[in-house]
């Protein structure tokens, strides 16, 4: 009878961790790659105005966390009126791990100040984009399809996105 209850915990050990590498593929298995379309739902940005990411894109920056953000905040605040959309980008923001107290009275007032529109996903849609810690994700676009992704770290980095 031991060997039996061996083997059940066996068993059930190994369904868990079957669950949770099936669970680790599926965060990573929707987020965009090379070759497919931009995405076609609609995004609200900071003032909850829904938007889509359109056809003639070029550009779409993700930010998800805060110091990337910041990172991106700062260099578009040093652009012109209307850069990003000079440059057919998007900026997106990942707050869906933020507590909703926190970004309804603290993050979202003072991104309604800045002159630049930031898309901000929900936590089904940031399974849309990928992320690295400390890092801007960077899809390049041509003709609604992804070319390139890259990940960068620095403002002078950023600014050779748009060079």
């Amino acid at each position: 009878m031991g060997t039996i209850s061996k083997f059940k915990k066996l068993g059930e050990k190994m369904k868990k961790i079957l669950f949770s590498v099936l669970l680790f593929v599926a965060t990573f298995a929707n987020a965009l790659n090379i070759g497919d379309s931009t995405p076609s739902f609609e995004i609200k940005d900071q003032f909850e105005k829904a938007q889509k990411i359109s056809a003639d894109t070029k550009t779409i920056l993700v930010a998800g966390d805060k110091a990337t953000g910041e990172i991106l905040k700062e260099y578009l605040l040093k652009q012109e009126k209307g850069f990003l959309e000079a440059n057919k980008t998007y900026y997106v923001a990942d707050i869906s791990g933020m507590p909703s107290l926190i970004s309804k009275f603290f993050a979202l007032p003072k991104m309604k100040k800045y002159p630049f529109s930031i898309l901000l996903v929900d936590e089904e849609q940031t399974k849309s984009f990928s992320k690295k810690d400390d890092n801007i994700t960077v899809y390049s676009v041509i003709d609604g399809k992804i070319s390139a992704i890259k990940y960068i770290k620095t403002a002078a980095q950023l600014a050779a996105v748009f060079k």
